[in-house]
């Protein structure tokens, strides 16, 4: 049949025979290769493109007929005929084709899932001492996972997708942690953003493939972000004080009561920091506490002076300690951890609902309600600072001064403990009575 141009009526007639054989479908070009059909011995048709390509006959396999028909297959070998006229060997070029579409589905497989972003991320922080990462990754998994599963390709999360996340949060009212929600979100993404191109992954199974950060064009509620002013006066920090020491009336761990006395008469320190420190940190005799670098947000070590009350405090939970953890604030169950913090915030939660006459207050309004009280009674805003541990960035103070201040600290501590424990509306304060 060569030299001729096939029909339908010719390949459906085709009857198998002993050998394999092929009719071949002329369009009078030289050098342009053929259509053929091979005929099996079974009677099965097959189309093919048939070339020479220096001096070797290759075949190139395109559809079963009637499947694949006439017309369409003679489409199919036109861009292969044309490959073969300018010196282009098809077969190679399929296959390197097809060897870039294997490279890319690799490498679209190895594109990291969100869920893999967002822990990257939060093994970041925690490599660079961040405490928060494991409150940042709790609150990830349980504002974003229902929205946007972990599964995801980070890749693939668009802006459409975060704003559903956030606007979950803001119609029921969480304005406020919705920014800490979206600054979460958002350093992850700038931490996948660089990951890719990080010398330090080379060679890594996991990739992003970001081009760009979903949440940089959503706004924060600037609404929600108002300076806190919240404190307590020196009367009602003195009825808390007293209300922590009976606890009575209302739900709260003996550690927690402690912990918030303990923040008050240390002239408001962190309370994370305090929670985090060890029993090996006092120093009894001295009547200091060294709060470590490693516990310290600013990653300075503070040495804290302790004044008579604060010290009894710490003698009261010594005498509940467990021998076998060394943490002043011990976890209950975990012998190799402390007090976790949102049980601070169920404390101060629980003792509202029991007393809605009193001052309502959160966690951080005890370090604000301290700086605030000790500057009415004269002590200087540097020595407030150093008490607290804040982060001093002149050029003497973070380079040059080494000097630990502590007499000045106590000698302000003392001052600060003698008014709280002042007589105030019929109640005694002196917790060292």
């Amino acid at each position: 049949m060569a030299g001729s141009t096939l029909t339908d009526r010719e390949i459906k007639g085709a009857k198998p025979k002993a050998n394999k054989y092929e009719l071949t479908d002329s369009t009078r070009e030289r050098g342009a290769g053929r259509l053929v059909v091979r005929v099996s011995t079974t009677g099965a048709k097959e189309f093919a493109f048939k070339y020479l390509f220096e001096g070797k006959r290759q075949y190139i396999s395109l559809g079963r007929y009637p499947s694949l028909s006439l017309v369409d297959a003679r489409d199919l070998i036109l861009p292969l005929a044309g490959m073969v006229k300018n010196g282009i060997d098809p077969k190679a070029e399929i296959e390197k084709e097809q060897r870039a579409k294997q490279a890319q589905t690799e490498a679209e497989a190895k594109k990291g899932s969100l869920g893999q972003l967002f822990t990257g991320y939060t093994e970041k922080m925690a490599a660079d001492g961040k405490r928060t990462h494991k409150m940042v990754m709790a609150s990830l998994e349980k504002e974003v996972y229902p929205s946007i599963p972990p599964a995801t390709k980070a890749k693939d999360v668009t802006v459409n997708d975060i704003k559903l996340v956030l606007g979950k949060m803001i119609r029921r009212g969480a304005v406020t942690q919705s920014n800490r929600v979206r600054s979460y979100i958002m350093a992850a993404f700038n931490y996948g953003l660089k990951h890719d191109n990080d010398p330090a992954h080379i060679g890594s199974n996991v990739l992003f493939g970001l081009q760009f950060n979903p949440v940089a064009a959503i706004p924060k509620q600037t609404a929600a972000e108002v300076v806190g002013e919240n404190y307590l006066t020196f009367d009602e920090t003195r009825a808390l004080l007293a209300e922590l020491e009976t606890r009575e009336g209302f739900r709260m761990g003996f550690h927690i009561a402690k912990l918030i006395q303990l923040c008050l008469f240390t002239g408001g320190q962190r309370p994370y920091e305090l929670a985090a420190s060890r029993w090996d940190a006092i120093n009894w005799q001295e009547g200091t506490l060294e709060i470590i670098a490693d516990v310290s947000k600013n990653k300075r070590p503070h040495l804290l002076p302790l004044t008579d009350t604060a010290l009894q405090i710490l003698e009261q939970l010594h005498a509940e300690r467990i021998p076998q953890n060394p943490f002043i604030f011990p976890h209950r169950f975990r012998l190799d951890q402390h007090i976790r913090l949102d049980s601070l915030t169920q404390g101060i939660l629980r003792y509202r609902e029991a007393k809605p006459d009193a001052k309502v207050f959160v966690a951080r309004d005890l370090r604000r309600t301290c700086k605030t009280l000790m500057g009415a009674l004269g002590i200087s805003k540097d020595i407030r600072d150093r008490l607290q541990n804040h982060a001093l960035n002149d050029v003497s103070s973070k380079h040059y001064d080494r000097y630990s201040y502590l007499p000045e600290k106590r000698h302000a501590l003392e001052a600060w403990e003698a008014k709280l424990n002042e007589v105030a509306q019929e109640n005694v304060i002196r917790l060292r009575g």
